[in-house]
């Protein structure tokens, strides 16, 4: 079951309960709940057609719930309009006003709202410093780089003073020098205002690097919500091992019972054994994950065995050098490939392996992950 509450058991500011959106009868988000609380950084991650983006227009409004309820600060806003919602939304494409100055176009929504001049005023010359564009607020769009339409585009989005922001893709047209710099800026301006974002993004570096928590949505569903450490250290499933960054998986068979748990693997040849206690009956599959960072490598001896647990020989088919890491791929004698990472301070012998090389790779039983499904 995913985790969806709020952190540290708090009341949630905003919380989502038996959220359902069906379109020609297929449901695009099934029955999810979640709490977000006041001040976080929560990203919606998942593929394409997972229901993400489905789930932040219902948010914004801009989608209405097939069932289900929407609160934000205690408010029922389900039947709320978007307009009367007390959030904004960032888009993808900025849709900046091009005839409009950056100044006109970060105060537009104020004077929609009929704020006094001087009152208006004051508020766009805070978000140009906010987002560091004081110098730029004559300017049109087009006499801008992405990465700055993208904070006068944040800065729109934020004049209104919502109480939460929602984000949609808003780094993926920046190239990825400037995502990254941008995340952290967004980042920076996030924790400076204490305003709760939401942003939806198919990328999960970039929900790695920049949320307080992610919830990982598939087949409109919401799989896990955790913080990015427990994430990846502790994914519920294969689905979420796989699409948290890079993972191997290894089947197998269960194989008695007791605190180490012992798997019988034809993907390595070998028992595996890991740490933990499991409620898992004799002869059960299983799956056990392992990062390529966690992984050791060594060359070896023409013929010898590698029998020992959480061992598997196999032959370097491919090294991918990228400077401060180089990554192995290994093809195990059952055929399994597998992904294995090392740092730039390798030991000695590391240093030694080479392409078609025998080696012999292992892991600690305390760097694995049992998943049941």
């Amino acid at each position: 079951m995913a985790n969806t509450e709020a952190s540290g058991g708090q009341s949630a500011f905003l919380s989502i309960r038996n959220i359902c959106k069906e379109f020609s009868g297929v449901r695009a988000v099934n029955d999810v709940d979640l709490d977000i609380q006041q001040g976080e950084f929560f990203c919606l991650l998942g593929g394409s057609g997972s229901g993400k983006s489905t789930l932040l227009r219902m948010i914004a409004g801009l989608e209405k719930p097939s069932s289900g309820t929407i609160r934000i600060d205690g408010q029922d806003i389900t039947e709320t309009p978007a307009w009367s919602r007390p959030v904004n939304m960032m888009f993808q494409s900025y849709a900046l006003f091009p005839h409009m100055s950056v100044e006109k176009n970060i105060g537009y929504g104020l004077r929609q709202d009929k704020w006094e001049k001087a009152e208006a005023e004051a508020r766009v010359s805070e978000l140009l410093e906010l987002v560091q564009m004081k110098e730029y607020g004559k300017r049109k769009p087009h006499q801008l780089s992405g990465g700055q339409r993208q904070r006068v585009a944040l800065a729109r989005a934020l004049a209104r003073k919502p109480k939460v922001l929602l984000l949609d893709e808003p780094l993926s047209a920046l190239d990825k020098k400037l995502r990254e710099d941008t995340q952290r800026q967004l980042v920076a301006i996030q924790k400076e205002i204490g305003t709760t974002f939401i942003m939806v993004t198919h990328d999960q570096e970039e929900a790695m690097s920049i949320a307080t928590r992610i919830g990982v949505m598939d087949n409109a569903k919401l799989i896990q919500v955790d913080t990015p450490r427990e994430l990846y250290e502790k994914p519920a499933n294969r689905m979420i091992a796989g699409f948290v960054g890079q993972v191997n998986i290894f089947e197998g068979q269960v194989s008695g019972s007791g605190k180490n748990q012992t798997i019988q693997s034809k993907d390595t040849g070998n028992a595996l054994e890991v740490l933990g206690e499991h409620d898992l009956a004799d002869g059960q599959t299983v799956w056990v994950a392992v990062r390529p960072e966690r992984l050791l490598i060594k060359t070896r001896a023409k013929g010898r065995a590698a029998a020992a647990p959480n061992k598997a020989a196999g032959r370097v088919t491919d090294i991918m050098y990228l400077g401060n890491i180089t990554h192995f791929e290994i093809t195990l004698k059952s055929g399994k490939h597998v992904r294995l990472t090392i740092s730039e301070h390798w030991d000695e012998e590391e240093a030694t392996v080479r392409l078609g090389d025998r080696v012999e790779i292992s892991f600690e039983k305390r760097a694995a992950v049992l998943l049941t499904r």
